[in-house]
């Protein structure tokens, strides 16, 4: 018995060895096929002025996400939108998600500069025609075309900040980067309401200034994003790129999405339409499975990048995650909005505490992290404040004091913020060095599909408990109203019902804020199979050449 147990963790090593050998192997072709070394290391003054670019960038990007969503309502009634007007959003979702898998490796050969300008581009050009839609088939395409270059936006900016400067460093400028998202998502609703305040075409400007913006970000992007180019001839690039990976991919995420967005509201569950995409939307992402690892030489996501447990548990805690913080972002506002009365303005002020407290924490945790030089701490206790966070919302009731709200806001903002940038950090650590831009693409993927599946099964936990929740008293008419989403509060006719109405209402969003517990719960227990790697900086280690290891 004793004499086996070395003899089986003999057999174990080499069986790791031997998988570690293929990995550096196949890691090895790859980057004699593509890779090319992009880091940037800038002097001070520079490098700031470098970062201010990304984060103005990405300021836009967030912008244009939250002021649309406030101006929705007034979209609907110019274009007749009716309840189609979600596919604003869906639009956006399928452009971003669809396309993610490509930015990395597309930024790999043909350099970060370039795909980030043309990705500001695909916004540019979709705002401007969303700005001018006559009609809704007008507006939902060309947002598909904003989401491309929206998608591509956050993958750039992640991969870009990780060339100019060492993963210990990082978070000395994290803050930069965490200021633009909390002000984009903070200041994007009061924006909307101020230009669509004095006139009712004014969403038509709400899609024209993030362009104006961007435009003029791009040129000043071009004389101060000092980035190195990646060598060889076009013709060259283009060949290195996995078509038949790029086709699968694409259309398997979007068949994908259509039936997950659209089953249960705007098409049955049991259609064939919806049947049939997500049969083809499987197939389609299983044969991208098989390209990847079999037929293409530069695989736009390796399959190397699940071979390590602590980076898959990252994947899929990206997932989880940021499904909780859409989640939010979609039912607070409902919540606010529906059960307790507020207007939008009020709702705004309301949301604050969670986009403000966000970008503070965020601040703070790229210092701890890199005076640490290790993401662990902050990113453990950013996930116990976040599910603490998530659980006091299940104690909002029709009548929760607004103090309430402040403070589950700012715990859960809080946890947000010492999330999102430390565990790419993480990730990107426990990454090998040419597989960083992949590595971050891959997990922005992991979090728009999270983004996808949570919003829809929310969407659907929320209808169901609402509807099993409506008093059999209410009269049949009044009760297929408030179903279908056309009941406003205040309605003649039916004062005597509303209590019970919102009542319903309140269970429907409560269902949703207990679901989103286990999820951050998962999201907790996942932190045990994370080690608290070491970030390496320029002084002590090559960052570009030397292999990550766990401690």
């Amino acid at each position: 018995m004793s004499s086996s147990t070395p003899s089986s963790n003999e057999t174990l090593d080499q069986q790791r060895d031997s998988k570690s050998e293929w990995n550096d192997t196949e890691a090895r072709r790859e980057s004699s096929l593509e890779a090319t070394d992009q880091t940037s290391r800038l002097p001070f003054p520079r490098l700031i002025s470098a970062y201010l670019c990304l984060a103005a960038i990405y300021f836009i990007s967030i912008l244009d996400i939250n002021s649309v969503a406030t101006a929705l309502p007034s979209i609907s009634h110019s274009l007749d939108a009716g309840s189609t007007i979600t596919w604003t959003g869906t639009a956006y979702v399928m452009g971003q998600t669809a396309f993610q898998p490509l930015y990395g490796r597309l930024s790999d050969i043909f350099g970060r500069k370039v795909v980030l300008m043309a990705c500001i581009a695909f916004l540019i050009v979709g705002d401007l025609l969303c700005g001018f839609a006559q009609n809704v088939i007008w507006l939902y395409t060309c947002r598909a075309l904003s989401g491309i270059g929206g998608g591509g936006i956050s993958s750039l900016v992640q991969i870009t900040a990780s060339d100019l400067v060492s993963l210990k460093d990082r978070g000395k400028y994290q803050g930069i980067l965490s200021c633009a998202i909390g002000l984009g998502a903070a200041t994007g609703p009061f924006i909307a309401a101020g230009i669509m305040k004095n006139s009712p075409e004014g969403w038509r400007w709400i899609f024209w200034v993030p362009p104006i913006l961007a435009a003029v970000c791009m040129v000043i992007m071009y004389f101060y994003l000092p980035l190195k180019p990646v060598t060889g001839s076009w013709t060259e690039k283009v060949r290195k790129i996995d078509w038949f990976g790029l086709f699968t991919v694409v259309t398997g995420v979007l068949f994908l999405i259509i039936p997950i967005n659209s089953g249960g509201s705007i098409f049955p569950w049991n259609s064939a339409l919806v049947i049939t995409l997500l049969v083809l939307g499987g197939t389609l992402v299983i044969l991208f499975g098989v390209v990847e690892i079999w037929i293409a030489k530069i695989p736009m996501i390796p399959l190397r990048l699940f071979n390590q447990l602590s980076t898959s548990v990252i994947y899929l805690q990206s997932a989880l995650y940021n499904g909780v913080w859409q989640i939010d972002l979609y039912f607070l506002p409902m919540y606010f909005q529906d059960v307790r009365g507020y207007s939008p303005l009020k709702n705004a002020m309301l949301m604050l505490p969670l986009l403000i407290t966000q970008s503070a924490g965020g601040i703070v945790a790229g210092q701890i992290t890199s005076k640490l030089a290790r993401p662990g701490p902050v990113i453990y206790g950013g996930l116990v404040l976040w599910t603490l966070g998530a659980g006091l919302k299940v104690i909002f009731s029709r009548d929760t004091p607004v103090a309430v709200y402040v403070v589950s806001l700012i715990i859960e903002g809080a946890g947000v913020g010492f999330i999102l940038q430390p565990a790419l950090v993480a990730l990107q650590a426990l990454s090998r060095p040419e597989d960083r831009a992949v590595a971050t693409s891959t997990r922005n993927l992991m979090r728009m599909l999270g983004s996808v599946f949570s919003l829809a099964v929310a969407t659907t936990v929320q209808f169901e408990s609402m509807k099993s929740s409506l008093s059999d008293d209410i009269p049949s008419t009044l009760r297929t109203r408030v179903i279908d989403g056309s009941w406003q509060r205040g309605e003649a006719g039916s004062e005597m019902w509303e209590s019970d109405i919102l009542d319903a209402k309140y269970h429907g969003v409560r269902a949703v804020f207990i679901m989103m517990v286990p999820m951050m719960a998962a999201c907790l227990l996942g932190c045990a199979f994370i080690p608290n790697v070491r970030l390496k900086g320029d002084a002590k280690s090559n960052d570009t050449k030397e292999k990550p290891r766990e401690p």
